[in-house]
């Protein structure tokens, strides 16, 4: 099983400004930053005004390493410093499904393992020593959203 593990931070709205803070700190390449205005299809109801500019997703690259941010959805609990989750990255769904199974016994399940827009397999969930996860499988090639 191949696996990468990326620490992805939460932020409170100043995921843009924490990106290019961390970029200039580390010397690091800025992969990718989409906002929010740029997944409505994630918005069942239409992207809650005045979150249209937050970040969805932002990519750096430092080193052989990589650190993901994203601000906070509305209505989605914050605590500045206890708002790090690890992105387990997965290339296979049955992976995913197993990694998941083990990860939430006496855990909590924040997302059920389920397919979207971006993961044919994706999860969020706290293990029971508190710690959260997120589970995310690539697309092949041929079955892309």
């Amino acid at each position: 099983m191949e696996i990468k593990l990326t620490p992805y931070l939460l932020l409170n709205g100043n995921a843009k400004e924490a990106v290019t803070f961390y970029a200039d700190t580390f010397g690091a390449e800025v992969e990718s930053m989409e906002l929010l205005k740029d997944w409505p299809h994630e918005f069942e109801n239409g992207i809650p005004e005045g979150y249209e500019e937050n970040v969805m997703h932002a990519h750096i690259n430092i080193g052989t390493s990589q650190l993901m941010l994203a601000d906070a959805l509305p209505g989605q609990d914050f605590t500045a410093g206890s708002t790090i989750t690890i992105m387990i990255d997965l290339q296979e769904v049955e992976d995913a499904k197993r990694l998941f199974e083990k990860l939430s016994v006496g855990g909590e399940i924040d997302t059920p393992l389920s397919a979207t827009s971006y993961s044919p397999a994706y999860a969020q969930l706290t293990d029971q020593f508190g710690i959260t996860w997120q589970i995310v499988t690539a697309f092949k090639d041929d079955e892309q959203a």
